[in-house]
């Protein structure tokens, strides 16, 4: 019984892991990158940020 409840387990880990598999492409990540380094080197602060100009 205890081998049974073993085997069991590990399939739900392996299905539970299949079924979280990122939905992303590269194409996504890498607009989301362009995105935030866009974002950082605008000059601009946000969220009151007032930065190194005081």
């Amino acid at each position: 019984m205890r081998r049974a409840l073993s085997i069991l387990a590990l399939a739900l880990l392996a299905v539970g892991m299949y079924s979280c598999e990122p939905e992303t492409d590269v194409q996504d990540t890498e607009a989301l990158m362009n995105t935030i380094d866009q974002e950082s080197t605008d000059g601009k602060s946000s969220n009151g940020d007032t930065g190194r100009d005081g």
